[in-house]
């Protein structure tokens, strides 16, 4: 770990000490900190380092650490919590779990991710290419025929995350845009410099379920009624940023969203099996009606 990487990897530490231990006193975080396997050389945490990490923690995480003079305990001050967006805050909480596993190894033992056969590195050249502006070079595999392969020229617009799987959305020499799924990138390689894409990424999916856009898809207002049980997961884990609760009753919630009902969000919905009943739109309705009556006929056989 260079230098610069050290010691941000010490500034989560103190942030995570903080939030997750504050109030607590100086003395606690300079005993915490000498039994940390990140402390490389076994060094205190000498008071003026600690006033200069917590200034950077603030500026870094825009939050402010109180400290209670009649104590002289630290704290995150009521209400202050890292002003990012979601996506970014469940990044920020796995770097500070991968600082945990850092400090203690044996954690290893009891902290199962997720597997991904991704290449973090494309990951890298993708975001770096959007901040150079850049074109990507890239030979990519088709999700539904593997022996179909192509090469593009695009100007990449962001990177998408959607069900533990990463996308680079870019604008095809066309005009259109394409959500490339990294696992199925061959080969990719910086190119020459560009214009900035005119595409806003909130605006492209502000419809969407998740990373699919269907041209031919537009969006509708859709009301489900749900088993109070599962409901309970909706309102925790919002399927849209749209949904709204429309009534409630002992056994359901009726929820209204507006998006566009396209392919993968008509599979979410079915996942849910009977819990979920779509009430509008009628196509809808009748689109799952459609693929209940095909799963019947096959499992009746």
């Amino acid at each position: 770990m260079n230098n610069q990487g050290y010691r941000f990897a010490r500034l989560l530490w103190l942030y995570g000490e903080i939030a997750a231990k504050g109030p607590i006193s100086f003395k606690q975080i300079d005993e915490d900190w000498q039994r940390s396997s990140l402390n490389r050389d076994g060094e205190r945490f000498h008071h003026r380092t600690f006033e200069n990490h917590r200034k950077d923690v603030e500026d870094l995480f825009n939050v402010i650490i109180e400290c209670d003079r009649a104590t002289n305990f630290y704290s995150l001050a009521p209400g202050s919590v890292p002003d990012f967006g979601r996506s970014t805050m469940e990044m920020l909480n796995v770097a500070l779990l991968f600082n945990r596993v850092q400090t203690n190894p044996q954690m290893t033992r009891f902290i199962r991710p997720e597997e991904s056969m991704e290449d973090s590195s494309l990951l890298f050249m993708a975001t770096d290419a959007i901040a150079e502006g850049r074109e990507l070079r890239l030979r990519y595999r088709h999700n539904y025929d593997p022996n179909r392969e192509e090469a593009y020229t695009v100007k990449p617009i962001a990177v998408k995350q959607f069900r533990r799987r990463w996308y680079i959305i870019a604008e095809l020499p066309d005009g259109s845009t394409y959500s490339f799924p990294l696992d199925r990138i061959l080969l990719m390689k910086k190119g020459d410099k560009t214009t900035p894409s005119s595409f806003d990424i909130d605006g492209l999916f502000a419809d969407s379920f998740g990373i699919i856009r269907e041209k031919d898809v537009q969006p509708e207002s859709i009301v489900l009624k749900v088993e109070r049980e599962q409901a309970n997961y909706f309102l925790s884990q919002p399927l849209h940023s749209s949904q709204k609760v429309m009534s409630e009753t002992a056994d359901t919630v009726t929820f209204s969203l507006h998006l566009c009902p396209t392919y993968d969000f008509i599979m979410e919905l079915l996942s849910h099996g009977p819990k979920v009943e779509v009430l509008a739109p009628q196509s809808l309705r009748n689109q799952i009606k459609q693929i209940i009556t095909q799963l019947s006929k096959i499992y009746s056989k």
